[in-house]
């Protein structure tokens, strides 16, 4: 019988009526595979995936693959964005194996949960007979079978040997060789990594936005950088009609996505585009984050003033449907002009017939306000790609930190209403007594936050205590830093365990360091413990993030576009540290103080507790002093 009906996540509802007779991830599905010492197959992916449901069409809606999959194993559906942490798992065991990750993500375990074999997409018939294979080595080779998943179950487990140790104090300039290396792996063309498919990776995009303006030209940086940006908003990547971003283009000019848009891009993306904005003052990454802004609310903003995960590539049965036109449709628009600049076709510039807008020159979208507008007002008479709408912690906690950085830029009061407000109704949604919550709604357990959750909510808690200089905020991402202190340290590195000490029993806990299209939680982590040694004064969180930076940074160096946001916290607190100036008292003077030093690299603190104002450039701090200008003679030393 299948049980996914009464689950709240929309992916394992998408199946709740398929002849499968999937079980969600939990005790009872595991017990009953060891009670009837069956094979487990866990299938895992997400509302928003396409090839996720193709497989479903060809395979899990299918009766004679339902029998078979009936017969022979416990069949487990799992949410990737509801359950990380089993996915995390699972798809380094795919890679253990030797075999290239992605969802749908289909793993064969024995009753024990240990893995033994597994893919992700598979056509039907093949699907079919891999059922068959499983069944018979089962069967015939548990012995075989046995100890290949106990191997794949010891690798799975980290250790301290996995990871060298760096001294900080003695290791030279890593950066500008990090980023020559990063160079060599950018597309000069059309920006992004030289390859397709092509992600966004929105931490790399703000590790390069983030280096001392001097240093940026000196290595080259700025043409890349802006050519990445720029190249992405023309794209058919980014929704010239409604804005915001799809996850990825599935070839190497972003002419054509895989058109899910996740909020965890879009948070991220508008964070990049406000930091190239402030360097460059390119008016189209204003109209980017302005768009973007307006997407998000309109389209994944929920009643409880939280943002819902994402919207489905297809609508109709059809990839991509929502967002392209046919020749007919665009030609309506009487504007010739806008054809050629959007490279429309009248046999289509994509598949069957249909049209991509892809802009071949960094033209604003506005300039064509009339033809966006008439757009917007036909694709409303469209049926909309479904809604994913769960609440996910750690990207609505991004998105705080971004409406923060837009407002800090652009100056727009609404943006600091929308952080203020998603902050509140992530205290009111995400918290049950003093435990916070992974996700805001639930089946039957609640799910506890994971780290990146809390480490991406205690930077949303910091920016907003440096933007509005209440007490009130920091106090709330100390407890936090506390809570994961207590919770989630590793036995033998200064690293973090993905999962709570009180989360259910998997085979391995993982320590996730790789910043790929997120940040890592560790990194996030990292910065956070580094700020609050700073704002609270207590050397023992600075001591923690650099200790964090020394376990990685090897790793860092060896893979940098792999590693970027580690990268961006060491060089802004470590290898190219912000001056960071904290006062008290009066505050004359503060927003016209200049100095020859880049203007972003000076940080205001709000000090509590003393008169005058107190440098610190690392960590390391000046003796406190009453004067800008004596302020300004310190400074002067450090050029």
């Amino acid at each position: 019988m299948n049980k996914l009906g009464s689950e709240v996540s929309p992916y394992l509802l998408q199946h709740k009526n398929n002849p499968v007779h999937w079980e969600p991830w939990g005790p009872e599905a595991l017990e009953r595979a060891k009670k009837e010492d069956k094979p487990i197959l866990v299938s895992i992916g997400y509302a928003a995936c396409h090839w996720c449901h193709v497989m479903e069409h060809e395979s899990f809606e299918n009766e004679e693959v339902a029998s078979i999959m009936n017969a022979y194993f416990v069949n487990i559906k799992v949410d990737r964005e509801e359950r990380p942490d089993v996915d995390m798992v699972y798809m380094e065991a795919l890679h253990q194996m030797g075999l290239n990750g992605g969802w749908p993500l289909n793993v064969f375990l024995m009753p024990d949960q240990k893995p033994f074999y597994g893919g992700t997409y598979f056509k039907r018939a093949n699907w079919i007979q891999l059922l068959h294979s499983i069944h018979n080595a089962f069967k015939n080779n548990r012995e075989e079978l046995t100890k290949s998943a106990e191997g794949f179950a010891v690798s799975l487990s980290e250790n301290a040997s996995f990871f060298a140790h760096t001294d900080l104090n003695e290791i030279s300039l890593v950066i500008p060789a990090a980023v020559n290396k990063i160079k060599t792996a950018l597309d000069p063309i059309f920006g992004g990594i030289n390859k397709a498919p092509k992600f966004p990776l929105p931490s790399l995009i703000q590790f390069l936005y983030t280096l001392p303006a001097s240093l940026s030209v000196e290595l080259g940086v700025p043409v890349l950088a802006q050519t990445w940006l720029e190249k992405m908003a023309q794209g058919g990547i980014y929704d010239a009609v409604g804005g915001g971003f799809s996850r990825y283009s599935v070839d190497s000019e972003w002419f054509c996505p895989h058109f899910e848009k996740m909020l965890y891009d879009n948070a991220q993306l508008l964070s990049a585009y406000t930091k190239a904005y402030k360097r460059e003052r390119n008016p189209l990454y204003q109209e980017v984050v302005f768009d973007t802004i307006e997407f998000l609310k309109r389209e994944l903003l929920s009643p409880k003033g939280l943002y819902y995960s994402s919207l489905d590539a297809d609508s109709e049965g059809v990839e991509g449907l929502f967002y392209t036109w046919t020749y007919e449709e665009l030609a309506a628009l009487n504007n010739e002009e806008f054809l050629k600049t959007y490279a429309i076709s009248k046999h289509g510039n994509w598949e069957e017939g249909r049209n991509i807008l892809f802009k071949s020159s960094p033209v604003l979208n506005a300039y064509f306000k009339k033809e966006m507008a008439q757009l917007m007002d036909w694709r409303k008479l469209r049926v909309r790609p479904g809604t994913d709408t769960k609440e996910i912690l750690v990207w609505n906690a991004q998105l705080v930190s971004a409406f923060l950085e837009a407002y800090q830029v652009f100056g727009r009061p609404e943006d600091l209403s929308s952080a203020i407000e998603l902050l509140n109704a992530i205290e009111v949604e995400f918290k049950s007594g003093s435990i916070w919550l992974h996700q805001a709604s639930y089946a039957k357990e609640p799910i506890y936050a994971f780290l990146d959750d809390l480490s991406a909510l205690s930077l949303a808690y910091i920016q907003t205590y440096l933007q509005l200089k209440a007490s009130a905020y920091l106090a709330k991402a100390e407890a936090i830093l506390v809570q994961i202190q207590q919770n989630f340290s590793h036995k033998e590195l200064a690293l973090y365990a993905y999962r709570s000490k009180k989360a259910d029993f998997l085979i391995a806990e993982k320590v996730e360091v790789m910043d790929s299209v997120m940040p890592s939680s560790n990194s996030m982590l990292c910065e956070s413990f580094l700020w609050m040694g700073i704002l609270s004064n207590k050397a023992e969180f600075t001591v923690e993030g650099r200790e964090m930076l020394s376990q990685i940074l090897d790793r860092a160096i060896a893979h940098p576009a792999y590693f970027a946001n580690w990268l961006r916290v060491y060089s802004d607190w470590v290898e190219y540290p912000k001056a960071l100036l904290k006062y008290g008292g009066a505050v004359e003077g503060l927003v016209e103080f200049d100095w020859c030093i880049d203007k972003d690299q000076l940080v205001f603190i709000p000090y509590e507790g003393m008169e005058g104002y107190l440098l610190c450039i690392g960590d390391y701090c000046f003796s406190p002093v009453k004067s800008l200008d004596e302020v300004d003679k310190q400074l002067a030393t450090l050029i």
